[in-house]
């Protein structure tokens, strides 16, 4: 479900982006250096060491910029990994799996103009348990209030190699280790 879910999220964001990514670089001269952004999704292996973890398959959406004229790069990601405890829609404590919201933030350390290597540390927070009062009602919670979500710290790293548009990476954290596939541009 989930990935049929992501798949509906990322055809309109292709069709959105193919646009911008059909452009001609070379007809922007005076704008800042070309293929500063990357655009990249991913996909992997959780880490379950026990019953109560949730063993869907991981994924991630993520963009990087590198700042012009310099080697930082700034991003956000979002990604779906780990385990949450659910205790909405009548639930106690079930298995699900959790959102996390990072930051990255890194630096590029080699380009030659065609190839490009960045490193960045991932931090954030990923989702721990929701619960809330049952409604008697069918809703999720009681009184059709929103759910008391906690949070956890979530670290990890980024590493992103690129040839021309095309980037290939590794994105590893405390509960998934995914393999990367964007753009740049």
């Amino acid at each position: 479900m989930n990935l049929v879910r992501f798949l509906s999220f990322l055809l309109p964001v292709a069709i959105c982006a193919s646009p911008i990514l059909a452009q001609d670089v070379g007809a922007m001269a005076g704008d800042a250096p070309a293929f500063q952004n990357t655009f990249y999704i991913g996909g992997g292996k959780a880490r379950t060491d026990d019953a109560f973890d949730n063993d869907d398959t991981p994924f991630s959406l993520g963009f990087m910029h590198q700042l012009a004229g310099r080697k930082l790069i700034l991003g956000g990601d979002l990604g779906q990994e780990g385990t949450m405890l659910d205790s909405t829609w009548g639930q106690d404590q079930a298995v699900e799996q959790a959102t996390s919201y990072n930051l990255l933030a890194g630096a590029n350390v080699v380009d030659n103009g065609r190839f490009r290597t960045d490193v960045a540390l991932l931090l954030g927070v990923r989702e721990d348990t929701k619960d809330c009062p049952r409604s008697y009602l069918g809703f999720q919670c009681y009184a059709d209030s929103d759910p008391e979500t906690d949070y956890k710290g979530n670290f990890g790293a980024v590493l992103t190699v690129s040839f021309d548009r095309l980037t290939l990476g590794v994105r590893a954290t405390g509960e998934s280790t995914q393999v990367l596939a964007g753009l740049r541009f």
